[in-house]
Parts: structure tokens; C-alpha cells; sequence
């Protein structure tokens, strides 16, 4: 049922197929019985003419039969053996493609195969014993045979009559169906397809507008904002658009016709456009940057993509060009290059200025080894002093006694060596290896600790040293780090003096985590007020007065152990006073 509605639902717009099938149908129907008529053109025409040909052969082979009787030779032999093959095989032909009935009859009931197969076996031997009795048998037997041959090609060609006539009779009414189904399309499918393709096609035209009325805007949009151009095969120009006609600031009518080389800048050098040139005409796209000449006179540069055009025929036509604006990039790489020459010199300059520092911290730490040699000798020199004067007044007295200047000469001679020991220590402290050194951490901490004890301890700052071990091995520099020792330290005694700290202190701490050495120094000298705690380390920040320090001391210890000691130098506000942290690895 739902078959036989899908056949009949003609005019719905998604059943033209079953007509289409039935068109297909009928028209295969058709192609296939002209197939058969051909067929049987060929078939039953080739029947006919062997069926007429047997039937001129039964003639003929008497007629030679009865030439070689009258006058034997071999050569009427052969010919009547030859054709007695042809009868044989003829009629071989005809019973192994006879479908007919009636033909068949003839053939078997009514005893023509036996007869025509007895009168060719009579035939051939008759050649051979040349009896005319037998001859005279022969001649009546065939004209028997050439009537029942006559009925046989009368069958045959009716029987073929009858059946191109059927076939030709199914052919019309195969062509009337297929009329008929043509009609039906015609009428319900080809006439509201012709009109739903009528509407369909104004819709598309109307949809081919709008679209082309969008593309308008949007080539406008491109022509606004893209700079393109195309020339043809010499450069000439054929098509500039609005934002390349802007950019150059000639018109579309002073471009058009021109050669592009009107906007070649002569900074340009020739060989980029032999490159230009040399890779569009090979087929391929040219890609670079390339300043171009204003009609003003000014310059702009583009970043170019130029690549060949070709027609359907696969001709070359012209040249394409799309270009974006690269001017601000360039000034930005020119002002970048500019900035990395400034930049190198600066660098130059910064390194001076780090010389500079360096001298400077040199200079102060000068000046305190010497504050501090100061104090060392100010003691024994006063001692010396008052020794040297009491032997004076004894010996003005009369009252100076052996023992007496005995035991000073002693104590003035301890009292130099003690003066020469402190000039070594100082000598050994000062030139303390520049290269890096396996050193004994504890130990140089000792050693710097001596030798400004004195000027800390005449401000009763009191050093406490914090170690959890004795022996912390490290590979570093001696002299870098102790110029960050002692800035550090020094940092802690201005500290106290500034803010009259009433009972100083210093803690002293080294321990190991991670195979990290840390080197702390903890004082309790107020801290570090925390809006300026960030910026102890830059160069040239101070808190002192300008008259009191240049800053150098904790923007050089920072340069020191990054740069030269592979370290690192934090501090941060602790209890009642300030902890500086040195990172050693």
C-alpha cells in the first residue's frame, strides 16, 4: 500500500522518482525489444538464407551428379563431395537451432531428416559405381526433397514474419507507455518543477543580489583598509585600492595606467627588485619588505605579497599585489636599534660608575682600617708614652734604678711587638686572596671580628657569635666577602650611633640547609622603617644625612654577592632591630 501511494503521489515534490523509475522502465523495455528485433534480424535471417541455401544445394549436387555420370573426372568428384559437406553441415545448423514445432514436425514426423540424410549418403555413391537406375531414383527423390526444402523456408520465413510482427506490435505499446508516462510528468511533475524552479530561480536571483550587493560592501571594506594593487605582465597599473591610493596619496586615476615604479622609493635598492621580479615570473610569491616614495616626497613601508595572476586558460595576465602598513614597526626597529646603542653605552657608563663604587667602598673600608689601626695602637701607645716619660723624670730625679729601666725596656719592647703583631694582622687582612678559596668560614669571621673589635668595643657594642659548628668549609672569594662583612657591620655600628642605643648588640649566626650556607648578622639597633625596607639595596638610597655617606655600602654588598659570590642578600625587621641574610652555595 505505502508502494502504490508513493506511485501516485505525482505532484508532491519529493515523489518524482517513481515516475522517473517508470520512465527508466519503459525505456529499458523499449531499448531491450529493439535488441531482440535486431537479434532476431540477425538470427532468424541467417536461418532463412542457410534454409534457402540447402534447398539450391539439394539441386545443385544432382545436377553435378549427373555431369559426372555423363563425363567422370576427379575434379566433379571433389566438387560434389564438397558440396555434400555443406549440405550436411547446413542442415546440422538448421536442427540445432530450430525451436519451432511445426518445423521440428517436418523435420522428424513427416521424415525429412531421415530422407535428406538417405539422399546424400545415395549421392556419394553414386560416383562411385555410376548406376543410372540409381541416378533416375535420385532425380525423383529430389524434387520430393526440394518440396518438403520449399516448406521448410516457408515456415521459417513465417515463423520470423510472425514474430518481428509481435515484437514490433510490443515495441508500439512499450512507445505508448513511455508517451503516456512523459505525459503524466509533463503535466504533474515537469510543469510545477518548471514553476517552483521559476520561483527558485527568481529567489536566487534575488539571493545572487543581496550577496553580491554584501561582497560590493565587502570588497569596499577591503578597498578601505587593504593596500592593494594589480598590474599587468609589465608592471602597469590596472587596479589600486582606496587605502593604497591614501597611503601613497596619489589618485586612482593618477595610478591607473602608471608603472608601479612610481611609488619606488630611490632608498631601494635595485636588487631587491631584480629578486622582486626574478621569483613572480617564475610563478612563485614574492614576500618582503619595501620602502615606498609619496607623491609628497615623504616614505612609507609595507610589508609586500606579490604573487602572479593567471586566466582560465592558464595565461598569465598580471600581478597581484597586497601590502600592510609597516611603517610604525620600522621606526619602532629603528628607535629599538638606536635604544640598544644607548643601551650599550649606558651599560659602559654603569660600569664606570660600578668602578667608581668599588673605589669608593675601598676608600671607606680605608678609612675605617685605619679608625680601627687607630684604636688598636692608641692603647699601647699611650702606655709607651707614659713608660718613656716615667724613665725621664727618674733619671731627671737622680732616682732611676737598674730594675726599673730593665723592667720598662721590657715592657716597651712587648709593647712595639704588640704594634708590629697588629700592623700584620691588618697587612694579612687586607691582602686577603681575590681568587676563590676553600676557606674555613668560622675563622674568617674571627679574624674580621678582631680587627674592629676595638672601635666597636669603645662604643660597648657587644658582638655575640652564634655558630652551631666550628668548622663551616666554603668555596668563595675572601676579599669580596669580607668587604660585605664588614659594610654590613659597619651599617650596624652607624646604626647604634644614630639611634643611641642604650645596650647594642650584634648576633652572629652560620649554619647549613640544603647545601646552602647561610651567614647571618642580627642587631638590635630599632630596624628598618618598612616603607624603605625594598629599597636598601639600590644604588645611591641613603637614610643618612648627604654630609654623613654616599649609600654605597648595601648596593655594593647586593653587586658583591650576585655578581662576584653567586649569592644571594636579603634583610627584614626582626624583635627590635634588623637581620641581614647572606646566601652562600
Amino acid at each position: 500500500m505505502k508502494l502504490k501511494k508513493v506511485f501516485l503521489r505525482f505532484t508532491s515534490e519529493n515523489h518524482y522518482i517513481p515516475a522517473l523509475l517508470l520512465l527508466v522502465s519503459f525505456s529499458t523495455l523499449g531499448y531491450l525489444n529493439l535488441k531482440e528485433i535486431g537479434t532476431s534480424v540477425v538470427n532468424d535471417g541467417k536461418i532463412i538464407n542457410i534454409s534457402g541455401r540447402q534447398r539450391m544445394l539439394s539441386q545443385k549436387l544432382i545436377i553435378i551428379a549427373h555431369k559426372g555420370l555423363e563425363s567422370p573426372s576427379e575434379e566433379l568428384n571433389n566438387r560434389l563431395n564438397e558440396n555434400i559437406l555443406l549440405m550436411e553441415d547446413s542442415h546440422k545448423y538448421l536442427l540445432a537451432h530450430t525451436k519451432s514445432k511445426k518445423i521440428n514436425d517436418l523435420y522428424y514426423k513427416d521424415g525429412l531428416d531421415k530422407e535428406l540424410k538417405n539422399y546424400l549418403s545415395s549421392l556419394k555413391n553414386i560416383t562411385q559405381n555410376k548406376d543410372q537406375i540409381l541416378f533416375h531414383n535420385l532425380e525423383s527423390d529430389s524434387q520430393k526433397i526440394l518440396k518438403k526444402l520449399d516448406g521448410i523456408v516457408k515456415a521459417y520465413e513465417l515463423e520470423y514474419d510472425n514474430k518481428i510482427k509481435e515484437l514490433q506490435e510490443k515495441g508500439i505499446y512499450l512507445f505508448l507507455g513511455i508517451l503516456v508516462v512523459l505525459l503524466i510528468e509533463a503535466l504533474f511533475i515537469f510543469r510545477p518543477a518548471s514553476k517552483k524552479i521559476k520561483k527558485d530561480t527568481q529567489k536566487l536571483q534575488k539571493a545572487i543580489k543581496d550577496k553580491t550587493k554584501e561582497l560590493q560592501k565587502s570588497i569596499d571594506i577591503i578597498s578601505d583598509n587593504v593596500i592593494y594593487s594589480r598590474t599587468d605582465t609589465k608592471g602597469i597599473i590596472t587596479y589600486a585600492s582606496k587605502a593604497f591610493c591614501e597611503i601613497c596619496g596619489y589618485s586612482e586615476k593618477e595610478l591607473l595606467g602608471q608603472p608601479h615604479s612610481i611609488v619606488r622609493h630611490p632608498d631601494m635598492p635595485k636588487e631587491a627588485f631584480a629578486d622582486m621580479w626574478e621569483s613572480i615570473k617564475a610563478g612563485e610569491t614574492w614576500r618582503g619588505d619595501v620602502k615606498n616614495l609619496k607623491k609628497d616626497g615623504g616614505f612609507y613601508w609595507v610589508s609586500a605579497n606579490i604573487s602572479p595572476e593567471y586566466n582560465n586558460d592558464g595565461e598569465l595576465i598580471g600581478y597581484a599585489a597586497v601590502r600592510h602598513h609597516i611603517t610604525h614597526k620600522k621606526e619602532l626597529e629603528e628607535l629599538n636599534k638606536n635604544l640598544e646603542e644607548k643601551i650599550a653605552l649606558e651599560i659602559e657608563k654603569n660600569r664606570e660608575k660600578d668602578k667608581q663604587l668599588f673605589e669608593q667602598a675601598k676608600t671607606l673600608q680605608l678609612n675605617e682600617m685605619i679608625g680601627n689601626i687607630a684604636h688598636h695602637w692608641r692603647q699601647p701607645l699611650s702606655a709607651i708614652s707614659t713608660c718613656a716619660s716615667g724613665l725621664t723624670v727618674k733619671q731627671e730625679l737622680g732616682i732611676l734604678e737598674e730594675d726599673d729601666l730593665l723592667d720598662s725596656l721590657d715592657f716597651l719592647t712587648s709593647s712595639v711587638q704588640n704594634l708590629s703583631k697588629t700592623i700584620d694582622e691588618f697587612t694579612d687582612f687586607i691582602q686577603l686572596d681575590n681568587n676563590e678559596t676553600n676557606i674555613i668560614l668560622e675563622e674568617m669571621l674571627d679574624s674580621t671580628i678582631d680587627i674592629i673589635s676595638p672601635s666597636f668595643s669603645s662604643l660597648f657594642i657587644d658582638i655575640q657569635k652564634r655558630y652551631k659548628g666550628d668548622r663551616t668549609k666554603i668555596l668563595t672569594i675572601p676579599a669580596e666577602l669580607s668587604k660585605v662583612l664588614l659594610n654590613v657591620l659597619y651599617n650596624s655600628k652607624e646604626a647604634f650611633e644614630r639611634n643611641k642605643v642604650d645596650d647594642p648588640k650584634i648576633y652572629l649566626d652560620i649554619y647549613k640547609e640544603n647545601n646552602i650556607t647561610f651567614l647571618t648578622i642580627e642587631d638590635n639597633a630599632g630596624g628598618i622603617p618598612e616603607e624603605i625596607l625594598p629599597k636598601i639595596f639600590d644604588p645611591y638610597f641613603t637614610t643618612k644625612h648627604q654630609s654623613q655617606g654616599t649609600g654605597l655600602g648595601l648596593s655594593t654588598c647586593q653587586t658583591i654577592v650576585s655578581k662576584y659570590l653567586k649569592g644571594k642578600i636579603y634583610a627584614k625587621n626582626i624583635g627590635d632591630g634588623a637581620k641581614i641574610t647572606i646566601e652562600l652555595n
